[in-house]
């Protein structure tokens, strides 16, 4: 038996599909988590304890992804076994500028030589790096957490207020395990909206949910698992 970290292969290859095609110098940066607060019982932790990370072009991430599904066992964190119920994940829908993170580490590989720092890792270092490092910034994410146990009230709610301050085609809502991400494609937002979108979207919050302002975030990937038989998919 292995891990099953794709849950509907439709579904993660429309959003695929959906995703930015990218430029030469660009790539997604992937990862695969265990969330210790989708199974506690199972003895992590860490809330975020990364199992896997890698970089992938469009074209070859549903392949890379296919490839995280290990036999159960191989997926542990502090001599935890990881359960298929603590999974997760995610990618940066904004892609990462490998030219730009290759002069960064070849600054930052110099640096700890002339330290004489002995600890280097270049494999950790250049992920590290390239996770940080925007290419283009496509997306705007706004992560919600909802308030209420009634899911619906606060997406309707959530929906009303923010095609309040912005026009609606430049939306995208993803039901997430537990809230929404709501990724505004920046250069879609009309004229009337462009100088006052910013203050009246960081404005929002209510009794059924609060806004985190987070821009270049990590998104869990719709089709892929989150939690315990939960996939994050798009709100029509």
């Amino acid at each position: 038996m292995n891990y099953k970290v794709i849950y509907n292969e439709e579904k993660l290859k429309e959003f695929i599909s959906w995703l930015p095609d990218l430029l030469p110098n660009e790539q997604y940066y992937v990862q695969l988590l265990a969330r210790k607060k989708y199974n506690p019982e199972t003895g992590l932790k860490s809330d975020k304890a990364q199992l896997k990370r890698f970089t992938a072009t469009k074209e070859r991430l549903f392949h890379k992804i296919s490839q995280l599904e290990l036999p159960f066992g191989r997926y542990e964190s502090g001599n935890v076994d990881v359960s298929q119920d603590n999974l997760a994940l995610y990618i940066t829908p904004n892609p990462r500028d490998l030219h730009k993170a290759s002069l960064l580490l070849m600054r930052e590989i110099s640096d700890k030589l002339i330290r004489n720092d002995n600890a280097i890792n270049p494999h950790t270092l250049s992920l590290n790096i390239i996770q940080t490092t925007t290419s283009r910034k496509i997306f705007f994410d706004l992560d919600i957490d909802f308030k209420t146990e009634n899911h619906q009230i606060a997406i309707d709610k959530f929906r009303k207020d923010v095609e309040d301050c912005l026009n609606k085609d430049c939306l995208s809502l993803i039901k997430t395990n537990g809230g929404l991400h709501c990724l505004i494609k920046l250069e879609d937002i009309k004229k009337e909206y462009q100088k006052s979108w910013y203050q009246k979207v960081s404005q929002l919050g209510c009794n059924e949910y609060e806004v985190t302002m987070n821009g270049d975030n990590v998104l869990p990937v719709p089709g892929s698992v989150q939690g315990i038989d939960f996939s994050p998919y798009f709100l029509d």
